[in-house]
């Protein structure tokens, strides 16, 4: 029994990260009309709390093996919380971002020790990995229960209960967590060069995004584009530099050696980067061309997001069983592939409304359900015990930093689309398919590079 409690805690972890990376794709439109922002500045909304997860994250995961699980994960679970409320009474655009950036560093904490919970929690290699696999899979329903909820929370209560909506059930995570989660011995290391390295990842995601997002502006002021270039060429240097010397390094360079680490980092950047951007433009499609209004974007969504559930819960670890791990991502990206397709031909006019039901279907419903779960796994199963936070929190800095560079290739091509007459939605929704082919190809040289990997049970 306590197990089945420990493992639902920290499932709410990676549901409620998801969800509020997802949520606020419905309430985008109230938000434009509160604050007066256009689409290209309000994606940052999104963009900062992918990047302050994907820089903090790595700190969360190594925190988590240092100073105990249990702690960071409270620790977390309470920022996320408090920030939460912040967001939600935030009166302008810069508080907001503000504290985007502070529920980023509180979900960064809290995932990557939830992870770690749940690998000590389940010493069973195949207990171990159908846990894993749930707790995959509600990053899955999370993302397609913001996007159903999101439409009708900002419908009847305003997009400032998309954060408020988080605080009760965060609270309840934690006392459950004070009172199910076992308190584990914290390591005796060194910690203090971890949080200057936590910020230089942090400056250097937000950078690599900000010139993505420029370059279809870089003649207004190539002199500050061309200084961020060379800011981030230095403090890429320094860190690699840092981390190299370190005695305890925040990144441990050595866990790329490792082929299903390597192989879910990959799946897991451009994974995110696909879907977050996915995300963004179904919103616009919903409500700006089929003219849903935000609630009945929300109840179209639902249904999907219930099956996502239902499919994460009883099919996915008959799939694990039956055909491997990679074999699950390598099938869900091609799901994915395959919703974008749908969603292109609906957007050129090809029976709009069931075309695009289908590829919601094939995206919302099977692909995140089948991806997320296996990156999840193939990063972190093949870590060491001292490793494991480490090697979540790098998988949650590849999906996170795919996500804000996804939304910032978006957001370039919204820049330009009308300059070159260009169709903001036909190529934006081209780059996506290419970038699901990169990522299907990744995964297929991985399963041919490491035949074991397939074979991991999870039944």
């Amino acid at each position: 029994m306590n197990q089945r409690i420990i493992l639902t805690i920290s499932c709410l972890a990676v549901f409620f990260e998801a969800l509020d990376a997802s949520v606020l794709n419905m309430a985008i439109p109230s938000m434009e009309q509160y604050f007066n922002f256009g689409p290209d500045a309000i994606q940052w909304v999104q963009t900062v709390y992918l990047l302050f997860y994907g820089g903090f994250v790595l700190l969360g995961g190594r925190l988590s093996d240092i100073k105990g699980r249990r702690t960071i994960y409270i620790t977390g679970a309470a920022l996320f919380g408090i920030a939460s409320f912040a967001a939600g009474c935030a009166g302008n655009l810069g508080w907001l971002l503000a504290f985007r950036a502070m529920q980023g560093i509180g979900v960064a904490f809290a995932i990557p020790a939830a992870i770690s919970i749940i690998i000590n929690t389940f010493p069973e290699a195949a207990d171990r990995n159908r846990a894993m696999g749930i707790f995959g899979a509600m990053a899955g329903t999370g993302f397609a229960t913001g996007l159903a909820i999101g439409g009708l929370i900002s419908a009847y209560w305003g997009w400032q209960w998309v954060f408020f909506i988080n605080v009760p059930v965060i609270a309840l995570a934690i006392v459950f967590a004070v009172l199910y989660v076992p308190a584990d011995k914290p390591q005796e290391h060194p910690v203090s060069s971890d949080y200057k390295s936590g910020i230089m990842i942090t400056l250097l995601m937000l950078a690599a995004a900000w010139m993505l997002h420029s370059l279809g502006n870089v003649g207004a002021n190539p002199w500050m584009f061309l200084a961020t270039v060379v800011g981030f060429l230095i403090l890429g240097t320094i860190f690699i530099r840092r981390e190299r010397v370190q005695p305890f390094p925040l990144m441990d360079f050595s866990i790329f050696k490792l082929h299903g680490t390597i192989a879910g980092n990959l799946g897991a950047l451009l994974t995110g980067a696909a879907f977050v951007s996915y995300l963004f433009l179904l919103t616009l499609y919903l409500q700006q061309h089929l003219l849903f209004k935000p609630d009945m974007a929300g109840l179209l969504l639902l249904p999907f997001s219930i099956m996502s559930g239902l499919f994460g819960k009883f099919l996915l670890p008959y799939f694990f069983k039956r055909v491997g791990v990679v074999w699950v991502g390598i099938i869900g990206n091609i799901f994915m592939l395959l919703g974008f397709i749908c969603f292109f031909f609906s957007y050129f006019g090809f029976f709009p409304l069931p075309v695009i039901v289908l590829g919601i279907f094939c995206t919302n419903t099977v692909g995140i359900s089948m991806i997320f779960p296996s990156v999840t796994i193939l990063s972190v199963q093949s870590a060491g015990p001292h490793q494991q936070g480490l090697a979540s929190g790098v998988n949650g800095t590849s999906n996170s930093l795919g996500g804000g560079l996804g939304l910032s290739v978006i957001g370039l091509v919204i820049q330009l689309a009308p300059a070159l007459h260009w169709d903001m939605h036909g190529v934006s929704l081209v780059v996506l398919m290419l970038i699901e082919l990169a990522a299907i190809i990744t995964l297929l040289i991985f399963q041919r590079k490491d035949a074991a990997m397939p074979h991991q049970q999870l039944a």
